[in-house]
């Protein structure tokens, strides 16, 4: 079997490479050129004091970046460019340069190595090199000038992260600078958040941001006001809003809750329970007349439409027979001037009237002495009685033949009286996520809540509707 003949060794200092002259050889060798400028330039390029070429002189294809020289002078391949460019003892210096790699694991300090034989036959002047930093490897900057190198790219970098920050607030601003809305238009704010003036817009947002902030910056804080209350008011999907304010649907499902968290507990104080003096001191003159004086509010519950729960107990809770669909219910109570002063928690649409009010905890802000109106589904004075509350409902003609004429001009009267809580609970519903089916995410209690979501809606709505004009003048 024949042995593999191999062609002359590269003359780059350091490679030691040989051309094969099998075919399956990767390596090939080029001689110097003829050419006496590029024949100079190669030879400068080797940089090998005092050599000259010879006609066995080769130059492997490692060094070339296509993997062979050219002959156009405007070619990166006119001459060897990948060339290490070490000296000519490069194997005896990594030998020393092993050595004071070890010694700098010892001591962080700089390093004095005492000369050793093998040191001492190469042409090297050791207290020219006193530490491993001032050591070129390779290439003609030393450790210190690389790792100084990598202090200031990772600097660089930081400083990019943080101007693409600030490029995305600033983009994020621009757009909204772009549009169209006007917070201190009061057409504007009356339509898409239903409140009378921007003047009322922002001492609200004053109110809320004096002591809580949000946790996201974009959009900023009014338009995150802003869009919380269109949602409530137009019942927007969060799709719709993301289109809007340039954010991820993610985004306006964060900022819905967070904000609604904070409006609940907040704005709790506007669905306040008047004293008598209070309702007496504002009481209209339709009930001016007895026994109508002594009203302390009135009550009506109402149902809102929700999706069909997926549990097969919360199906047969929530279905209600009046409505023949799935809904929540709940009580609402008002003072003789329409204001809204209670607000029961949600229901299923099965519990009847009479098992909400029992258990709303209404019973016990009443005093001895007053009266409560409400329609005929309310037909247990009983409960009321129990406290000295006198319960007024409209005469029935159930066991009658027909009704009295003093009983049809009470009942006239109490009904020009009663309108005004179909009224109230009207102007709640006028926010439009109320008038939708709403989603059962939008019903149920969140994780880490005590109060359900809807619960929370139900009473940032009604205390908003509170801050419009009276019902009764």
């Amino acid at each position: 079997m024949s042995k593999l003949k191999l062609g002359p060794c590269c003359s780059v200092v350091g490679c030691s490479l040989r051309p094969g002259t099998n075919l399956l050889s990767e390596i090939k060798a080029f001689r110097f050129p003829k050419n006496k400028t590029q024949r100079d330039a190669w030879i400068a390029a080797v940089k090998r004091e005092g050599w000259i070429p010879t006609c066995n002189s080769r130059i492997c294809s490692t060094h070339f970046i296509s993997g062979k020289p050219s002959d156009d002078p405007l070619s990166p391949d006119y001459i060897p460019s990948k060339l290490p460019h070490r000296p000519d003892n490069s194997r005896k210096m990594d030998r020393y340069q092993r050595s004071l790699r070890r010694a700098s694991e010892v001591s962080e300090t700089s390093i004095r190595v005492q000369p050793t034989e093998e040191v001492e036959d190469m042409d090297i002047d050791v207290t020219e090199v006193k530490s491993y930093n001032d050591m070129c490897v390779g290439t003609d900057l030393t450790m210190r000038d690389i790792e100084e190198m990598q202090n200031l790219n990772s600097s660089y970098k930081d400083q990019v992260t943080s101007l693409q920050s600030k490029v995305q607030k600033l983009t994020c601003e621009r757009k909204q600078l772009k549009s169209d809305v006007d917070l201190k238009d009061d057409q504007t704010i009356h339509f898409y958040t239903g409140l009378r003036s921007s003047k009322v817009f922002f001492a609200l947002l004053t109110y809320l941001t004096t002591a809580w902030s949000p946790r996201t910056l974009s959009p900023p804080t009014p338009l995150q006001f802003y869009l919380v209350l269109m949602k409530l008011r137009l019942g927007l999907t969060h799709k719709d809003l993301a289109y809007r304010f340039h954010c991820s649907c993610a985004t306006i499902s964060a900022i819905f809750h967070d904000w609604l968290d904070v409006m609940s507990q907040r704005f709790s104080s506007l669905v306040h329970w008047p004293s008598r003096e209070e309702i007496k001191k504002s009481l209209p003159d339709l009930f001016k007349s007895p026994p109508f004086s002594s009203v302390r509010c009135i009550i009506d519950c109402s149902e809102i439409f929700i999706d069909r729960p997926t549990s097969l107990s919360a199906r047969a809770v929530t279905y209600s027979n009046y409505k023949s669909h799935n809904t929540i219910k709940f009580l609402v109570g008002i003072s003789p001037t329409g204001s809204v002063t209670f607000l029961s928690k949600s229901w299923g649409g099965r519990a009847s009237d009479k098992t909400i009010t029992k258990s709303s905890g209404l019973i016990d802000l009443l005093e001895e002495g007053d009266i409560v109106m409400a329609d005929r589904g309310f037909s247990f004075p009983e409960y009321f009685a129990a406290k000295g509350v006198q319960l007024l409902i409209p005469a029935s003609t159930r066991g009658k033949t027909q009704l009295l004429g003093q009983e049809v001009s009470v009942s006239r009267h109490m009904s020009r009286m009663r309108i005004h809580v179909e009224r109230a609970i009207g102007r709640i519903k006028k926010y439009s996520i109320l008038r939708q089916t709403l989603p059962i995410n939008l019903v149920k209690r969140r994780r880490k809540d005590t109060v359900a979501t809807v619960d929370k809606i139900l009473l940032v709505c009604s205390a908003l509707s509170n801050l419009d004009k009276s019902l009764v003048q």
